[in-house]
């Protein structure tokens, strides 16, 4: 085995399109108060520190002046609607399961560190079949901090007994890219997900890959 022993993954862009359904539920939430609706293209850029910050950018976005009450009842109703919406039109993108399960069977440990609510993480893994695969699974609540910050990767570290350098993480956006710089871990940038429409190179991650199955040559 290479020098890695865990191997950790963003969700939203790197393993599962939910573009279509995040989308389909800011609009479903904004239909009840009277706002525009946002194109799919659109919210891509709002993705990737988690769901306040979405609801946020949209807000913004929509020109509306909302006080503090009904912003909060906003990012309630995305929330319902998101539970509802979670695997609507959201895909696996290319090759994602059958590289997790070979990766699995090379004795790697897998993780999930991801900047979406917590309580979806799970049911959008289980909803494709691979939450039995990871064996820690770490959403915007689950510590103190999110990604760029370097602590979910660091908790990683201390629950498996390994340095930082023994940790590849994996991610499409910029956000994934600091982290992993942050914390003393190589990281692979993903080409095809969510980065603000900027190119994730510009990010400097130690490897840039099209698909997801070349994970299996960086290991090996």
């Amino acid at each position: 085995m290479s020098q890695f022993k865990v191997i950790g993954f963003d969700l939203d862009g790197t393993l599962v399109d939910s573009l279509p359904d995040l989308a389909l539920s800011v609009n479903q939430a904004f239909a009840e108060i009277g706002l525009p609706q946002a194109p799919e293209a659109l919210v891509l850029t709002w993705i990737g520190n988690g769901a306040d910050v979405l609801i946020s950018r949209a807000i913004e976005w929509s020109g509306a002046t909302l006080d503090d009450v009904q912003i909060k009842q906003l990012k309630r109703r995305f929330g319902i609607y998101y539970g509802e919406n979670i695997c609507n039109k959201s895909r696996l993108f290319p090759h994602v399961k059958e590289t997790l399960e070979k990766l699995k069977a090379q004795g790697y440990i897998l993780a999930v560190v991801t900047n979406k609510p917590t309580k979806h993480v799970q049911p959008v893994l289980a909803a494709f079949g691979i939450d039995h695969l990871f064996s820690e699974l770490l959403g915007g609540q689950s510590l103190p901090t999110i990604k760029p910050h370097p602590a979910p990767l660091y908790y990683l570290c201390g629950k498996f007994g390994i340095y930082p350098k023994q940790l590849l993480f994996v991610g499409d956006s910029k956000n994934d890219i600091l982290a992993a710089h942050n914390a003393g871990c190589a990281v692979v940038g993903l080409t095809y997900g969510y980065n603000y429409n900027i190119p994730i190179n510009e990010s400097n991650p130690d490897w840039v890959c099209d698909d997801f199955a070349d994970i299996l040559k960086i290991i090996n």
